[in-house]
């Protein structure tokens, strides 16, 4: 029984705890769950995915290299609408 208290007391405690870090995040002083500071975007994963299925796949290998020179492509053109 002694047990079960020391359990339930530790559940209350991380969650007070919990809901102390999200008010001081909501009020500006930290980063702690929902601003995502560290996240990757998906425009990131998709190609790492990509080269390990290279890896996996060899035959597959001609999807990374497209994205890779369309992502070039890409940046090529950025590069020259840009105002200097």
């Amino acid at each position: 029984m002694k047990v079960l208290w020391m359990l339930g007391g530790i559940a209350a405690l991380v969650f007070l705890l919990d809901r102390l870090l999200l008010w001081l995040e909501w009020r500006g002083l930290i980063d702690y769950r929902r601003t995502y500071p560290g996240r990757l975007n998906s425009g990131q994963v998709g190609p790492a995915f990509l080269a390990i299925q290279s890896l996996l796949e060899p035959e597959k290998r001609h999807a990374v290299e497209e994205q890779a020179a369309v992502r070039t492509e890409r940046e090529d053109i950025g590069d020259r609408e840009k105002p200097t």
